[in-house]
């Protein structure tokens, strides 16, 4: 069974947290998602619930058709930057698309990615690009926001980590955080079913 763990922080510790993420699942339909309201503290933290809230029922939608909904609804906040990653677990397809600076990595011990759209939801984008990957099983999907530096080293970790995707979510961003913006990093790790 394909499992998911993930670990955010707020900027100095700071009660409310811009960075939001999360997953859904839908029959043999898991979403992923990272979302970072732009800037930090409360304003932040409410454009990243509301794009979050937006996610909720329409997994079996379209990703084109999500952002663009999800971008007319939120367009009273400030905004967000969000990346989606729909995975079929029959097959281990992985669809991706992404709007501003959140980051997507997938792979085992070479780490692959994909690239976002610039633009900000609930603020306007351009051309939504859609990407597709094949997972195997065993492979992890990594997901994470600005507030963690761009290049994360996975081969440096103990393959224990890979084990369990929280542990490994939460000592990313003890690793890999910037310290100067909130963070949010979510670990998924593929199972193909028998």
């Amino acid at each position: 069974m394909s499992v998911v763990g993930f670990a955010r922080r707020a900027l100095a510790d700071a009660r409310e947290c811009g960075d939001v993420c999360g997953f859904l699942q839908d029959d043999d339909t898991t979403v992923l998602y990272m979302i970072d309201g732009l800037g930090h503290g409360p304003l932040a933290e409410a454009a990243a619930l509301a794009a979050s809230s937006c996610l909720k029922h329409r997994t079996r939608k379209p990703l084109q058709t999500t952002f663009f909904e999800c971008n007319e609804e939120i367009r009273n906040t400030r905004g967000v930057a969000m990346g989606i990653a729909k995975i079929e677990e029959n097959t281990g397809t992985l669809t991706y698309a992404g709007v501003g600076n959140t980051r997507i990595i997938f792979g085992n011990r070479r780490m692959k990615s994909f690239h976002s759209t610039p633009g900000i939801v609930g603020g306007g984008y351009g051309h939504l690009d859609e990407e597709t990957h094949q997972l195997c099983s065993g492979d992890m999907v990594v997901m994470y926001t600005d507030g963690l530096k761009t290049e994360i080293d996975f081969a440096a970790y103990d393959p224990r980590y890979h084990a369990d995707p929280t542990r490994l979510a939460e000592r990313v961003l003890h690793d890999w955080g910037r310290g100067t913006d909130d963070a949010g990093v979510l670990v998924y790790r593929y199972v193909k079913p028998t």
